[in-house]
């Protein structure tokens, strides 16, 4: 079955190897080797800040607890997500807008036929999970057509979590669990709609959980 009609059928696709193993190493040696200071930034939900401290600055007190609200907020089986994302306001210092429009012209030139879309990708941006980070059960209805995950993490184990978790029916006990594989691209139909979670992520710090994700529409 040609993955577009696996993707249309099911509500999903992993896409394996999408692109040239050297362009896929260029583009995660580009992410890990963006060190500036202000590359990533904590995005997290429940979001209340500290009173007490400037939130308009950056630490590591104002983030940890960030990251204890997401934490409650999961245990207590509310919406909650932890993870670092690319600051958009600094793409020029870190360089994150070249990655996103050169991966974006690949993406495109790929799906774009199959899918019969326009070829608009809209709010990409590049992600990294550290130990304890995830996302919880959602579905992303209204931000486009398709969502798409794609993977650069290299020698990832089982053990490590951070499982791209989909349930194609609908049912939080019906899932499937899809290995964050290096160079693989996950496309979800958001019309099925394809509800989708990250597992908690068990990785050593050596070893980051990064994707460049976003929507098509």
């Amino acid at each position: 079955m040609h993955w577009e009609k696996q993707l249309n059928q099911n509500g999903y696709v992993q896409i394996k190897n999408f692109l040239p193993e050297a362009q896929a190493l260029s583009f995660r040696r580009k992410i890990l080797t963006a060190k500036h200071y202000k590359t990533w930034d904590l995005l997290t939900t429940p979001y209340r800040p500290l009173m007490s401290i400037k939130d308009i600055l950056t630490s590591s007190t104002v983030d940890k607890r960030r990251h204890q609200q997401a934490v409650k907020a999961f245990q207590c089986r509310q919406f909650s997500f932890s993870f670092y994302r690319t600051g958009n306001k600094h793409e020029k210092a870190h360089g994150s807008g070249d990655i996103h429009r050169t991966f974006c012209q690949l993406l495109q030139q790929r799906v774009n036929e199959p899918l019969t879309l326009d070829g608009e990708v809209t709010d990409t941006f590049l992600a990294l999970f550290t130990k304890g980070q995830f996302i919880n059960y959602h579905s992303d209805k209204g931000a486009g057509k398709y969502a798409f995950i794609y993977q650069l993490s290299k020698g990832w184990q089982h053990k490590y979590g951070g499982q791209l978790e989909l349930y194609p029916k609908r049912i939080k006990f019906y899932k499937k669990s899809l290995q964050p594989e290096f160079n693989s691209l996950v496309l979800l139909k958001i019309d099925h709609p394809m509800y989708h979670s990250v597992r908690v992520l068990k990785n050593p710090i050596h070893k980051p959980r990064i994707t460049i994700s976003g929507w098509l529409v």
